[in-house]
């Protein structure tokens, strides 16, 4: 029970122990997690920045519609436009079976040759996640790996990882069309226009006018094109494009008007920030 004569700050933590763990929900979101950080660390080999919309993402695995529900979480943290699931993951991968032969040298020496037969024959059948039966033996935790490899695939397109589980996939669409770099580039004018209005301390709520120049007529033209998204995200009442540099003595001399330099992937840009 609060007491509300005191700072709630200074009081003890609520007893939850009455509250009910659901597993399925936390099962569910350690998936959610792992998908997540998989698609991440191809993004982040592939040398594309989170701020670059990619079009898709597929988990593929047995139950994969379990997480259905989940489907905008994902693709906000990954930044992909379509979320799809599939759960026949043998189009996909084989499960290969890996032995750890020094670990079982001693123990089973004598069914050494016919393991690794079986092994090649993929002659050997799962128990539950930490057993194998093969060649009429039980191997357990660390005397064996399983592991998903993937077939072949367009390499240009998409970029297939298991999760660390090994059993499920994720697979990334990696092809960068020209809308999805603009759409990507407008994220990072919003990204540096919000920068600079922390630096000039502008309040959260204050409206502006916003002018911006780059020597990139591409960025430009995304600023113009984007300019209703950039408008919202900024709080800008109006976005003027400029052909002409605007970071000049004079009017970096003007109390009411703030100017910036940004260095963007792209290209250079200058903003300037009126506070309405």
């Amino acid at each position: 029970m609060i007491n509300r004569n005191i700072s709630v700050h200074l009081q003890d933590y609520p007893d939850v122990k009455f509250l009910d763990d659901d597993l399925d929900l936390i099962n569910d979101m350690d998936l959610v997690r792992s998908i997540c950080s998989t698609a991440l660390a191809i993004r982040d080999n592939k040398n594309l920045r989170v701020r670059l919309p990619l079009q898709s993402l597929t988990v593929i695995g047995k139950s994969a519609n379990k997480i259905k529900d989940f489907h905008e979480i994902i693709a906000e943290e990954v930044n992909v436009k379509e979320i799809n699931f599939i759960e026949d993951i043998s189009q996909f991968a084989d499960l290969k079976l890996q032995i750890n032969f020094k670990k079982i040298g001693a123990k089973f020496g004598a069914k050494i040759k016919e393991i690794t037969q079986a092994t090649k024959e993929n002659n050997w059948q799962k128990i539950d996640d930490k057993t194998i039966e093969i060649a009429g033996i039980k191997l357990v935790d660390d005397e064996f790996e399983l592991k998903l490899t993937t077939k072949n695939y367009d390499e240009k397109k998409l970029v297939i990882n298991a999760l660390p589980t090994n059993d499920f996939l994720v697979s990334l669409n990696i092809e960068i069309t020209t809308e999805l770099e603009d759409e990507g580039i407008s994220r990072d004018i919003v990204r540096a226009v919000q920068q600079n209005r922390k630096d000039a301390n502008l309040q959260i709520t204050d409206h502006i006018e916003l002018t911006i120049f780059s020597d990139n007529p591409r960025i430009l033209a995304v600023a113009k094109n984007y300019s209703d998204y950039i408008k919202s995200q900024v709080l800008a009442n109006n976005i003027i494009i400029s052909e002409k540099n605007i970071n000049s003595p004079e009017k970096n001399n003007l109390t009411n008007i703030k100017i910036f330099d940004n260095q963007l992937d792209d290209g250079n840009i200058s903003v300037a920030i009126r506070v309405l």
